[in-house]
Formats: C-alpha cells, structure tokens, sequence
C-alpha cells in the first residue's frame, strides 16, 4: 500500500478544524431552505455573448435559476443570455455548474 500511496499520493481530504465545524453547527442563523424547482421538458435556447445559439431542453426551474441539459458536452461561457418562453424565463444568466451535457444557470 506505501507503494501505492507514494505513486498516487492520499486521496484523504484534509479534516477541518473542530471548533469550525461546531461553531457552524451552532450558529444562530438559521439554513434557507431552496426554491421548490417545477419540473419541465421545455426547449431552451442559450446565447452566447459572441451570437452563437445552442439549443437545449429545461430539466427544472425555479424563480433564481434553472437546469438545462444539452445534446452535446460543449463548455459554456461564464455568462449567457437565456431564453425558454415555454417556462416564460429570459434574460442574462450565469453559469454556475456544468457536469456532462447538463449545466446549472443563475438568473442575473
């Protein structure tokens, strides 16, 4: 195993520090919880800043943002401009995850 862990190092995350983790367990401010996302199967069209336009389909939305999945694993940009008139979302938009063919917007 030291073998092993010589070649490929430790994929052991270092521990946070205790009192972090119970100062944030204890904190007085309370969790928000997320927006209930309504479900859709809506095409989206994505465009970039350049004029380029990429369609693609609204997995889930909600009032601050909304997943859209694409046919093809192309990276996107940093900011967009959406439009899905089927889920009456459009405007500019900020990537905020991307993994495969499915991205993660914010509403700007």
């Amino acid at each position: 195993m030291s073998v092993l862990n010589r070649m490929f190092g430790s994929r052991k995350a270092p521990a946070a520090p205790a009192r972090d983790r119970i100062a944030h367990a204890v904190a007085p401010e309370q969790d928000t919880p997320r927006p209930l996302r309504a479900t859709a199967y809506r095409e989206v069209s994505v465009v970039y800043e350049s004029g380029y336009t990429r369609k693609g389909i609204v997995l889930d939305f909600t009032s601050t943002g909304l997943r859209i999945r694409f046919p093809t694993n192309e990276i996107l940009p940093a900011q967009v401009q959406v439009n899905a008139g089927g889920v009456n979302i459009r405007g500019p938009a900020r990537v905020i995850w991307q993994e495969g063919s499915e991205v993660g917007f914010e509403l700007i």
